[in-house]
């Protein structure tokens, strides 16, 4: 039987991604899917995925090959970097698979950093475009976003960048599925931030969630829904609870939609888990 949830990572960042994925065991609740897809068969060969798709010359074998490894999907993660001239090429296929579908997209992408070439950035700025009000629900983070998670470091060369979103992704992809797994979930749709962090009390660990570098208070003050995951080792107090939810009234508009979905892991003990993901009007 297929897997129902693919993760799709497109080119040499989106191959990497899903490789720290599946060590990482993210999706394995959920039997989910890896594929890679790419243009350089040297970068497929590093892929730990089991669907392996070459961009060759013919379109029509690569739309084939491209249907057929998403057949049964009900939902599709597209994880990239945009300016990789194999998003490019590949997302507008997976979109149209999908559709025929019916399924659920998901695209967690980056931004060029301004230290890359003028062709990633064409690249970018055509792929972007074909993403937005096509996928469900996405994440475009600019690569400078990452340097955030370097501050302490003189410098900061690319294949650091690349590696601190590739955590990044790993841990939003793992996140998403974690919140929508309960049957009770609302959807998540339109473009959307996302913030994690962990802490000994709540209120910490939403506070610093919330100024994590991938979310900024403009993210809140034009929110349409926020949504809260608190994972932690025992039943949290009601008072916690209501400290979470004024923490976000006090900053997002009064007709935004709030959920909070509480997760008890004993492993956790006394760390508390909060994820924030924003989706904006």
């Amino acid at each position: 039987m297929d897997a129902n949830i693919k993760i799709v990572g497109l080119g040499e960042g989106g191959t990497k991604a899903i490789n720290k994925m599946m060590t990482a065991l993210v999706g394995k609740n959920f039997s989910a899917e890896f594929i890679a897809i790419g243009s350089d068969e040297n970068i497929l060969l590093t892929s730990a995925a089991r669907k392996n798709i070459f961009l060759n010359r013919d379109p029509a074998t690569v739309y084939k090959n491209i249907s057929e490894a998403l057949r049964g999907a009900k939902i599709i993660f597209i994880v990239a970097g945009l300016g990789s001239g194999a998003a490019r090429i590949s997302v507008p296929i997976i979109l149209s698979c999908a559709k025929n579908f019916g399924a659920l997209t998901v695209a967690l992408v980056c931004k060029p950093s301004i230290l890359e070439n003028s062709l990633r950035k064409v690249n970018a700025d055509f792929t972007e475009k074909n993403l937005r009000g096509k996928v469900d629900t996405l994440f475009v983070v600019p690569a400078e976003k990452f340097f955030m998670f370097k501050l302490n470091q003189p410098q900061v060369s690319l294949h650091e960048l690349f590696d601190a979103a590739d955590d990044f992704f790993c841990q939003g992809v793992k996140i998403f599925l974690d919140v929508i797994s309960s049957d009770s979930a609302p959807k998540i749709f339109g473009e959307a931030a996302l913030g994690f962090a962990q802490a000994t009390n709540p209120l910490d660990a939403i506070k610093i969630a919330a100024s994590f570098p991938t979310l900024d208070e403009n993210e809140f003050k034009s929110a349409q829904k926020i949504f809260l995951r608190l994972e932690s080792g025992t039943p949290l107090s009601l008072s916690s609870i209501d400290a979470a939810k004024n923490f976000f009234k006090a900053q997002i508009p009064s007709d935004a939609e709030f959920f909070l979905q509480e997760k008890i892991i004993p492993s956790h003990m006394e760390k508390i888990f909060a994820a924030i993901i924003c989706t904006r009007k």
